[in-house]
């Protein structure tokens, strides 16, 4: 029942469906499609000053590090990439196999995208309308969890070869040992479980830097081209991408400033400064059309920056790892800008760089105080992703020393082990799936079920609605020979009873109807936490101490007779 074919029946039929879906619901495709036509007129009338090679001759580091087969150093930092990636696997599979494994997987987000395939996000909540773009056709192919699981194995593995590939400037063993490292902390592995757009935009990043490089060692506009393709990618991928960016950008004003090749007499001659600075105006363009449809689209206090709002202190604490990393970086950046200053470097993508990851850092941890809040992410730090592979990476250019890369590395992987482990220990989808389980022997095919979700007292109604939900998208999925009526006393929210159970019957594909009751009455099947201590809880297994009929280490069930 909760093991789906590999593949999915009518596989063109639901690809061309799903697609349309993607493409045409929102305005998405519009607006970047204007932003790159803008862009692309900007590069055709900026043609001449672009390549200018004198503009840009030292933006990256002219070093390049291939493999060599002679190396048994390369050879032992790429095993350890393939022992990282095969833990990366055993991480994955040895979870619950299932959409119960989380509660972001049996959310009405995920089914409705199996069922109708993905909406993007181009509202006044999220502005990220091309993360998990290939849901619509991954969904449309399969939808077994097995065979998506992989498709995240080979996306992490991208996302490693996108890391080899920008960072080429660094040498081979110690670049591969750095991503060996990155790929094991919980900033990467925690999102490796269901399908983040982090991964997405890591490998957008590392693409618009290539590509970066390219136009600046050729000064060739085809170049120029396809780094504006992939920057704006990354920014309509990840809110946050559009923070690095800036801060790249910033770097290059500063330096220009500082260097003299921005005088105040440049600010009187607008042209002459955008022909020295042709590739600054078309980042700038691209963060001015990102802000601008963001600020449009803003309808008062933003719902996903509110619910996701944590103490500065807590940002802190779950941040920890990434903060003394970039706190390291920063003070050998500091010590080399004052030895080693030199106005002949332009340092567009090359303190932009670490710039860059600090603004990004900056904007989630200070200003937004963003952590995730839901209780199968809380604690997790792939906020700082962009941030840490950018600081992880300075830090392996610049430390020399052997022994002290070696022993960073393994405090970071003991910090990593921990970290991990213990969050595995939250992985708790098996007694999800073994209550479901119970449920598919237990209820009725031909006549409705009645069940009762007695949850916890988190602290918002909004929550507590959600996670309700969650069980009712859950079984709508699964037991489509089924009929359940969910009950919660977490659904007394301002609508009524009667305008809930409207929105319920227009999307009866996506989970079953839910109608809020204080308590379980005779022939419901109540679901219960084990941690759920509440005063209503306690009466409940009072009540019904004699009716318990299905537990395991997390969920009691009881159906009073």
């Amino acid at each position: 029942m909760f093991e789906k074919p590999l593949l999915q029946d009518n596989i063109w039929e639901t690809f061309l469906k799903f697609n349309q879906t993607y493409i045409t619901t929102r305005s998405w495709g519009l607006w970047i499609g204007g932003v790159l036509l803008i862009l692309g007129l900007c590069i055709l009338l900026l043609r001449k000053s672009l390549r200018n090679k004198e503009l840009y001759d030292h933006a990256f580091p002219a070093d390049e590090f291939f493999f060599n087969k002679q190396k048994t150093a390369d050879w032992l930092s790429l095993l350890s990439v393939i022992i990282a990636i095969i833990l990366t696997e055993v991480y994955i599979f040895t979870a619950e196999n299932s959409l119960f494994e989380n509660y972001d997987l049996m959310a009405i987000n995920t089914t409705r995208t199996m069922r109708f395939g993905l909406v993007a996000s181009f509202d006044y909540i999220r502005l990220i309308p091309l993360a998990s773009w290939y849901l619509s056709t991954l969904y449309a192919i399969t939808q077994n969890i097995l065979v998506i699981k992989s498709f995240v194995i080979f996306q992490t593995m991208l996302m490693a070869w996108a890391v080899y590939a920008f960072f080429s400037y660094i040498p081979v063993a110690k670049r591969l040992f750095m991503i060996a490292v990155f790929l094991l902390t919980p900033t990467v592995l925690q999102t490796a479980n269901i399908i983040f757009p982090e991964r997405d935009m890591i490998i957008f990043l590392m693409l618009s830097l290539i590509c970066a490089r390219k136009y600046c060692r050729t000064a060739s506009i085809k170049w120029v081209f396809a780094f504006m393709f992939f920057a704006n990618a990354a920014i309509y991928t990840k809110e946050t991408c559009i923070t690095f960016y800036f801060g790249i950008l910033l770097t290059s004003v500063i330096y220009g400033v500082v260097s003299g090749k921005i005088e105040i007499d440049s600010f009187f001659h607008p042209i002459k400064m955008i022909k020295s600075m042709p590739l600054e105006l078309l980042i700038g363009i691209s963060l001015f059309g990102y802000t601008l449809i963001f600020g449009l689209l803003q309808q008062g206090n933003n719902f996903y920056l509110s619910a996701n709002k944590q103490t500065l202190w807590s940002q802190i604490v779950n941040y920890r790892m990434e903060i003394v990393l970039i706190g390291l970086a920063l003070g050998i950046a500091l010590f080399r800008l004052f030895k080693y200053w030199d106005v002949k470097y332009n340092p567009l993508f090359r303190g932009g760089l670490l710039v860059g990851a600090l603004c990004s850092a900056l904007l989630v941890v200070v200003i937004f105080k963003l952590s995730p809040s839901t209780p199968h992410l809380y604690g997790k730090s792939y906020y700082l992703l962009a941030s840490f592979v950018f600081v992880w990476a300075y830090l392996f250019e610049h430390i020399s020393s052997k022994r002290l890369l070696a022993i960073t590395g393994a405090l970071v992987l003991l910090y990593s082990a921990y970290m991990n482990i213990q969050y595995r220990r939250q992985a708790v989808g098996t007694y999800y799936r073994e209550v479901a389980e119970f449920m598919a022997e237990n209820t009725y095919i031909t006549s409705p079920n009645s069940v009762f979700i007695a949850e916890d007292d988190y602290p918002t109604k909004l929550l507590r609605q959600w996670i309700t939900e969650t069980w009712a998208t859950a079984f709508r999925y699964y037991f489509n020979d089924r009929s359940f009526l969910i009950k919660s006393d977490a659904h007394f929210l301002d609508k009524s009873v009667e305008q809930k159970l409207m929105l319920y019957r227009t999307i009866p594909l996506i989970y079953f109807p839910i109608i809020p009751q204080p308590i379980p009455t005779k022939g419901d099947w109540v679901i219960m936490h084990k941690n759920n201590h509440t005063t209503k809880a306690e009466n409940i297994r009072k009540d019904y101490k004699d009716n318990l009929v299905f537990e395991n280490k997390l969920f009691e069930v009881y159906q009073p007779k």
